[in-house]
């Protein structure tokens, strides 16, 4: 029988409580359409270094970096990326910074052509968190693509339900889910205060990791909890990525109602209620204040993607993943970058047989590789 070739191939990267996803579709001439998905905390930085240091030499390319929100679990390894040579192999760098933001008030963003370098965006304005050069790297930065794909402008959807399609010849479909321009507005108005508290802020644990049980998984399902409300998730950039006939939903640390919204209206367009993809990356690290019912409806899927280690915040939280194991469709493999006592607890033998999903952990002799699948080619 001959091998069905991968479409999409994903990797979810151990960056301990934070997001760093590569993602690669192989084009018809051979090479690879190569995707960065934010660089986890500042010391993910060695490993995604090393990761990319082992792609071929002859096509080390990286086709768009996406640095999704400013929170330092996201773009604390980009900063050091952004100061290597490997970011001079980068086609385009999607990432909302000041400039981009809507004008709300006497704080009134400069236009991207007059404004900040990418460096400078992520850097702020009270001192250079990178060891060394920080002229020679402002220097550089200003040479970056930035937003190219969107004329230089903002990566948004407009308004709720809305959404942007991106069309890579030879390459994949990328579909902006999130954020609205309502979400960038709001985080016009904190910008500052964000920038500070992303890059200044030091982790602090939120106690002690109660593991409750896992014998009602309707019961958890079913726990009223509160919407996510922080401005730097709301501006999070979450992407569908579309690629002979394989999809993938990036959801970063979106809303969930944003990005349920923004998924119907996919579906919609395309004559549908729902749009039914093949992986999800759960968004905010499977909180449940954002694995929400609506959204887990409007993009039902095969694989679900969870990238934490539970450091700090002790995600996943047992209501989303109990809303993923009911809700999806049967039989749901749930991909978890890290073995630890609150993700293995999913593969308990009992709990499988009762509700018939499937668990995949990382192969425990790479540990540096953290989830890796590969979505197939399909007609």
């Amino acid at each position: 029988m001959a091998t069905v070739p991968t479409a999409i191939h994903v990797e979810v990267l151990p960056a301990r409580l934070g997001d760093c996803l590569l993602v690669e579709c192989p084009r018809p001439d051979g090479t690879t359409w190569r995707m960065l998905v934010d660089g986890g905390p500042p010391d993910t930085w060695p490993l995604l270094e090393a990761r990319l240091r082992r792609l071929d030499p002859g096509d080390r390319h990286i086709d768009v970096a996406v640095i999704t929100h400013i929170d330092n679990d996201h773009i604390g390894g980009m900063l050091p990326f952004l100061a290597s040579d490997l970011a001079a192999d980068v086609g385009d760098f999607w990432f909302n910074g000041r400039p981009h933001l809507p004008v709300t008030g006497p704080d009134r963003p400069r236009s991207v052509d007059q404004g900040e370098s990418l460096v400078a965006a992520l850097r702020g304005s009270d001192g250079d968190p990178l060891a060394g050069g920080p002229a020679a790297l402002a220097s550089r930065a200003h040479a970056l693509p930035w937003n190219a794909a969107f004329g230089g402008g903002p990566v948004d959807t407009g308004a709720a339900g809305g959404f942007v399609e991106v069309t890579v010849p030879g390459g994949p479909t990328v579909t902006v889910l999130s954020p609205t321009t309502k979400r960038l507005t709001r985080l016009a108005d904190t910008w500052s205060k964000s920038l500070r508290a992303a890059l200044g802020a030091p982790d602090r644990d939120v106690g002690l990791d109660v593991l409750g049980p896992l014998d009602d998984l309707e019961h958890l399902a079913d726990t009223r909890t509160p919407q996510d409300s922080s401005v730097p998730n709301g501006s999070s950039i979450a992407l569908l990525v579309e690629h002979r006939g394989a999809s993938v939903v990036l959801g970063a640390d979106a809303y969930g109602g944003v990005l349920a919204a923004a998924l119907q209206g996919v579906a919609r367009a395309r004559g549908g209620e729902t749009l039914s993809v093949d992986a999800f990356k759960l968004p905010h690290h499977g909180s449940e204040a954002n694995v929400v019912a609506a959204l887990l409806r409007a993009a039902p899927a095969r694989h679900y993607l969870v990238s934490t280690n539970g450091d700090v915040f002790h995600h996943p939280d047992d209501a989303a993943v109990a809303r993923v194991v009911l809700d999806a469709p049967a039989g749901p493999t749930l991909w978890f970058n890290y073995r630890t006592p609150r993700t293995e607890r999913w593969g308990d033998p009992r709990l499988v047989a009762s509700h018939g999903h499937h668990v995949a952990f990382p192969d425990p002799g790479r540990a540096d590789a953290g989830a890796v699948i590969d979505l197939p080619a399909r007609p």
